[in-house]
Order: C-alpha cells, then structure tokens, then sequence
C-alpha cells in the first residue's frame, strides 16, 4: 500500500487504511465492512467511530483488528468471521452451517406484515419453510406480536443457532422448530394462514458462477436445489393446497426476474392465484405472493 504508515493509528487512520486494503483485495463494500470491524473491537455505533475519529487504539484494538482482518481477506464473509449479522435491525447470530441472511429477503418481511394484522380475531398461524438461521420467523415474531410460527428445516446444526437467535430476540415462546425433509415430509395437519420460504433456488449457470465467497463458505443445501430448480417450488404449492387456511398465503423468495414467470406457472397450476410480485431495492423481482382461495 502506498498510504504512510502513522505512528499512532487513529480511528480515523485505520478506517482509512482499511478501507483501501479491502478495495484492493476485491471486497464489494469496502467502507461498510471497515465500519463493521471497527464497531465490533470497540464495541460502539457507526456514529461514534465518527464523533471521535483522533481517537488513538490501543495495541490491544489493533491485534484484534488485524485478528479479524486477516480472516476477512482470506475469503471468509465477515458475517461468519463475526459471527452475526443483522436483519429487520435483529442481531441475528450465523455460522458455517446456516445461510448469511440477505438484505434482499428483508422486502418479504417487510410485505408480509401488511398480511398479519394484529386486529385479525385470532393469531395468525405461520409456517416457515427452510428456516436456517431463523431469520424470517423470528422477525415476524418480533415485529408481529400476536403470530404463532412453526419453522422447519432439515439441518438440526441450522435449527439449533435457529433456536439459539429466537432466545435472542427474546421470541423463543412463540416460535416451535422442527427438524424435517420438506420434500419428503408434510407439517401434518395444521393449517397456516401464511407459509413463507426462502428456498434454495441457485442452480445452471447461476450456481456455476456465483461468487466464491458463497460457494466456499455458505451450506450448498441451503442455495443448491440439485439439476430441477423449481423442485422446491413444486412442493411448497403443493403443501400450500394441503396446509393453507381458507384465503391463506403463500409468500416465496425467487432468485430474481429470470425466475418469476416460472415460479408463477407452477403455483398457478396448484390452483393459487392473486399474484403480488415483491420487487428488492434495485428493481428486480424478489419475492412471489400468491393466495389460496378455498
């Protein structure tokens, strides 16, 4: 690096540093990850590493800093190198074994709650579908006071930091984790008003190239659905026509607008209809809502 190396490694001449260290080891956001490892060694906000930018760290904070550094341009996602993430304004804890929550699935949460009133006579009932980290139940329970959620997942190594985040976010008493194959299993008999999931949808071309940050550290059974990519999507209209009350939901996250006419035919062949197609914050199609009518 051409910066000059300062004797005393301020806030703000570490942001700096870092940031450009990061830049030229081809990490996407360089200056948010710098603020994140910052945040986490001195324990503050991102409003505070900037109020007291000349504040000198101790030897202690840059061992630690350079600690996290290290791993991080090694490849590992800093999500997994810290050990949390954050979603919905969750912290919401993740490791090798779940999915790194994306900002993108944040636009299904968000749509959904406009469907979970909390002037319905009785509590919504929810099943979610392929939970991982838990990250959709528990923010639906959060934000949703008066919901009852089942999640589901195969992975009990997913479905224990699952149980661990809802101790978390203080939701454990609302939200029952179950270990099951949903491809080959059925909740039962429950009836949901809405089922929610964010299977795995990457496949051809699309897991081919995706990023190696991803395939090397993210769990292939959360992203892969094998050589069908609509597998997934097959069997929850299915379960959706099964398992959802009268005028119930069925809410997926897709892998963008390549995806949205195939997701829909497949669905509307189920007999679900009333489509709403969620857009993320770049414009493209993330997410599919389509309702059962009985």
């Amino acid at each position: 690096m051409d910066t000059p190396i300062p004797k005393t490694w301020r806030i703000v001449d570490v942001l700096k540093w870092s940031k450009d260290y990061l830049s030229s080891k081809g990490v996407e956001s360089p200056q948010i990850e710098a603020e994140w490892m910052l945040r986490e060694i001195l324990n503050c906000t991102r409003i505070d590493i900037y109020l007291n930018h000349d504040r000198p760290l101790t030897a202690a904070n840059l061992a630690a800093f350079k600690k996290i550094l290290i791993e991080r341009v090694s490849g590992k996602p800093l999500q997994y190198v810290l050990g949390y993430t954050e979603f919905m304004g969750l912290k919401i804890l993740v490791n090798k074994h779940v999915l790194i929550p994306r900002q993108e699935t944040e636009v299904i949460v968000e749509n959904l709650r406009s469907f979970l009133s909390p002037n319905k006579k009785s509590a919504s009932r929810i099943l979610d579908v392929g939970t991982g980290s838990g990250c959709i139940a528990i923010s639906l329970a959060v934000h949703c006071s008066d919901c009852e959620i089942v999640a589901v997942d195969i992975s009990s190594e997913a479905l224990e930091i699952a149980r661990e985040n809802a101790r978390l976010n203080h939701v454990s008493d609302r939200i029952q984790f179950i270990k099951k194959n949903i491809l080959k299993e059925t909740p039962g008999n429950q009836l949901f008003n809405v089922i929610v999931s964010n299977p795995p949808y990457v496949s051809g071309e699309w897991w081919e190239n995706m990023a190696e940050s991803v395939k090397n550290y993210e769990p292939e059974i959360a992203l892969y659905p094998g050589k069908d990519p609509l597998v997934f999507y097959k069997r929850l209209a299915e379960l959706a026509v099964s398992n959802l009350a009268p005028d119930g939901i069925l809410a997926l996250e897709i892998g963008g607008s390549y995806q949205e006419n195939d997701v829909k035919s497949v669905i509307a062949e189920k007999g679900l209809g009333d489509f709403q197609v969620i857009k993320d914050y770049l414009g493209q199609s993330r997410g599919i809502i389509a309702r059962l009518h009985k």
